[in-house]
């Protein structure tokens, strides 16, 4: 754990842009069913904490959960185990309370 945070703390997102590490999204609904992500015809929705945010950033904060889709998000290898990925702030669709 010490290790991930150290790797999310060297990078820092510029302008409009927010650093996201990425929830892991269900294998199976709720009812059992499988949801394979080859299955998905349409664009994703991924949802995630804000880990860092550039400086022109002013409506969101790190530490919050968002909606974003994958259409507008740039996945990055930080070297942790969890996934993390860039999008403009203007791209997320939801801040999740």
């Amino acid at each position: 754990m010490k290790g991930e945070l150290r790797s999310e703390k060297r990078v820092a997102p510029q302008a409009d842009r927010v650093l996201i590490r990425l929830q892991e999204l269900p294998e199976k609904s709720a009812g059992g069913v499988l949801l394979p992500k080859s299955a998905v015809k349409f664009e994703r929705y991924l949802m995630g904490e804000v880990i860092s945010v550039g400086s022109e950033v002013g409506e969101v904060d790190s530490g919050k959960k968002v909606l974003f889709s994958d259409i507008n998000a740039y996945e990055v290898d930080l070297g942790t185990e969890a996934r993390h990925c860039f999008c403009k702030a203007g791209d997320l669709l939801a801040v999740v309370e």
